[in-house]
């Protein structure tokens, strides 16, 4: 009879606790504590989202909540919503006044949002106050990296350990920075000593992952990001350094059910698009790969690294009917429409050019291109796009547009060209060859294989570019010896290392030019750029910096007593006054010590001087040099000198340098490029990583 009392109390028991629920449930909704402890204990978890919607719970309960206010704030700022977050913040502060954790969010906020000055009033005056506030220190620290200085920052997480040994900020945050300036075994001290004192955290063992991955350490890289999320199974980062990890390794199929993963749970994830199409890409399946990349933009439209992958591989794999080449080409003229209202022509000629190799058949594509030609004035190309639209695609021809063909080539009938029979679409006129190199490396934080594609983008870059001759080696170089020596046997004229680094809102591109000869330098530089396009901003900025260190240069198609007809014209930036010294046929060849080209005293022929400058061929008058008239068909030609008043400027970047290597002619690009750039805000890739570190 007991036995049955006591199922029957059992029974009524979880009846009332089942009846009860709710009403305890509701009352834990309503109250503001018992949300602030959930916030706090998914703060720890790092689940920001939860985490903001209990402390905004709390708030809306109770405004007068500082800390609920504080701790909202902080997660908006994990999650990278600055501006929220600093509404959220001063809501504290009007409730807190002098709360130093409150200014040093508010600092970091600050930062983030690029008032650096005012963040580093901020820190300084905590500082003064408060001389041990670690905290003010680590956001010194980020200050001077966003300056490029390495030692500054690292004096600064120097002075947080002084006052906290074990602080796991400081140590993970030393160790990163040892690690990007290449001190492996100073970083292997600091993360050992963030392991013993933090072994059970996912963090530490993601950073410790990082880091072995940056020295070449796959495996012990692998074996601690799967400790990592094994920890955290939610920890999203970890599953894209895990794919990267095993991308390098060769192991694809692994990548792409990763990716799958990612995708199953935020099919808005790009990065994990972009993972499965390159793996798949180098699982022979390009078709599969378009497929994937076309999928990843959909979602992700700005992702300019997995734009060009699509499109490299789209145009030689997919025939020209193809209906999806429209589709991408119409992203590029969208652009193009962007660039034009803010009057950037040369940004707006780029794109028409990207849209035309996708799709050679566009017609809108080709009618805005032929366009710009017009309104610079070079009315061959102008009439030349409209021919080819009228002979493939005579339904898109009105009449207006036929009235226009038809006076044109009344205009034209006495052009340069015919004058002297030449055909100027069937000119050779490469005067360059040059070749692109990387050395692969494991510092991409948001794109695998990025040092590889910033490569081959470095080099379809210069598709416009008529005058020159550009490959990229697809396979990586140890580094510049093995590229001069490929260089070298190769019989190029110049040879490139680029290399790239990014951040999710940033990315700079790297490059070294040498003479392939001698391996000589010609340019080092470094290109920054930040927002939309920035990828192809940089390229742009890369490209014109190259073309200014190579020789306008040219040859002699045609000699009629001291008449020359040469193949340099407009195209070329190339006008009227222009002078030229002539060489006898190969004569030239790379200066040994800097740029520029040299040649024997005895090869030089003689000058000429530019009488007539038409689009793609020019006119000239022999101005001959000694007793003997040695100056033939075929000798080339190198520019020395244009007047004072001549500022040529061309719808494509060109070649611009006298024969010293001297810039003598402004390329239009490089101007309303620069207006966009402000060197200010660039930052190295691992501020968002320390940023991220708690």
């Amino acid at each position: 009879m007991k036995s049955q009392k006591n199922k029957i109390l059992i029974a009524l028991s979880l009846f009332a606790a089942f009846c009860l629920q709710p009403a305890f449930s509701q009352k834990s909704r309503n109250n503001p504590l018992e949300l602030y402890n959930q916030g706090l204990a998914l703060e720890a978890r790092e689940n920001w989202f939860d985490a903001a919607q209990e402390f905004f719970q709390v708030v809306t309960l109770n405004p007068s909540y500082t800390d609920a206010w504080f701790h909202l704030a902080d997660c908006n700022y994990r999650m990278g919503e600055f501006e929220l977050a600093l509404n959220y913040l001063l809501k504290a502060e009007e409730l807190e006044k002098n709360n130093g954790a409150i200014e040093n969010l508010k600092g970091m906020i600050f930062l983030a949002l690029g008032r650096s000055e005012e963040a580093r009033e901020i820190f300084n005056k905590i500082l003064k106050t408060y001389p041990n506030d670690v905290n003010a220190h680590f956001g010194l620290a980020e200050l001077e990296l966003y300056d490029g200085k390495f030692s500054g920052a690292e004096q600064q997480y120097t002075e947080a350990l002084r006052r906290q040994p074990s602080n796991r900020k400081a140590l993970l945050s030393m160790a990163l920075i040892c690690a990007e300036t290449e001190r492996f075994s100073q970083a292997e001290k600091f993360l050992n000593q963030a392991m013993q004192l933090y072994s059970g955290e996912g963090e530490v063992h993601y950073l410790a992952s990082l880091i072995q991955f940056m020295q070449g350490h796959i495996s012990q890289a692998e074996k601690h990001v799967r400790i990592c999320l094994e920890l955290n199974k939610d920890f999203e980062l970890g599953y894209q350094l895990l794919s990267a990890i095993l991308y390098s390794e060769g192991r694809y199929a692994d990548v792409i059910d990763i990716s799958d993963f990612l995708i199953s749970r935020n099919r808005n994830n790009g990065k994990a698009w972009y993972l499965k199409g390159i793996a798949q890409n180098k699982m022979g399946k390009p078709e599969d790969a378009v497929e994937t990349w076309d999928a990843g933009l959909s979602v992700s439209p700005q992702d300019e690294m997995m734009r060009f992958h699509l499109e490299l591989t789209a145009r030689e794999l997919l025939p020209l009917e193809d209906a999806r080449r429209k589709e991408w080409a119409d992203y590029h003229l969208v652009n193009a429409s962007q660039y034009e209202s803010r009057f950037d022509k040369a940004g707006a000629v780029y794109e028409y050019q990207r849209a035309l190799l996708l799709d050679p058949q566009n017609v809108k594509a080709r009618l805005s291109y032929a366009d710009v030609m017009e309104m610079n004035g070079m009315h061959e190309l102008y009439l030349e796009q409209l021919a080819f639209v009228e002979e493939n695609h005579p339904e898109a021809i009105n009449q207006k547009l036929k009235d226009t063909i038809e006076g044109y080539k009344s205009l034209l009938g006495t052009t340069l060209a015919k004058k002297w029979n030449v055909e100027p679409f069937y000119l050779d006129k490469i005067r360059w060859n040059i070749a692109v190199f990387y050395v692969d490396s494991n510092t991409s934080f948001n794109h695998a294989d990025s040092s590889r594609l910033t490569a081959l983008a470095a080099s379809d870059v210069f598709s416009g570019v008529a005058i020159t001759s550009v490959k990229t080696q697809v396979t990586p170089v140890s580094g510049y010896s093995e590229a001069y020596k490929k260089a070298r046997s190769s019989g190029f004229d110049y040879f490139i290392l680029v290399s790239s680094s990014e951040s999710e809102e940033d990315i700079t591109l790297k490059a070294a030019m040498y003479t392939g000869r001698t391996g000589t330098p010609v340019l080092e530089g470094s290109w920054f750029a930040t927002g939309n396009n920035r990828f192809s901003t940089v390229l742009r900025r890369f490209r014109n910096k190259v073309l200014e260190k190579l020789v306008v240069r040219g040859k002699i198609l045609v000699r009629n007593g001291k008449l020359l007809l040469v193949d340099l014209g407009k195209s070329e930036n190339v006008a009227k006054d222009f002078e030229f010294k002539i060489i006898k046929k190969g004569g030239l060849k790379i200066s040994d010590t800097d740029g520029g080209l040299s040649y024997r005293d005895s090869d030089l022929a003689g000058s000429l001087v530019i009488t007539n400058s038409g689009e793609e061929v020019s006119e000239a008058e022999l101005v001959q040099h000694g007793f003997y008239d040695r100056v033939n068909v075929d000798d080339e030609i190198i520019l020395t000198g244009i007047p004072e008043k001549e500022k040529a400027e061309g719808t494509d970047p060109v070649p611009n340098s006298d024969e010293s290597g001297n810039p003598l002619v402004s390329n239009s690009e490089g101007q309303s490029i620069l207006k966009e750039i402000k060197k200010n805000v660039e930052k190295p890739a691992i501020v968002e990583i320390l940023r991220s570190i708690y």
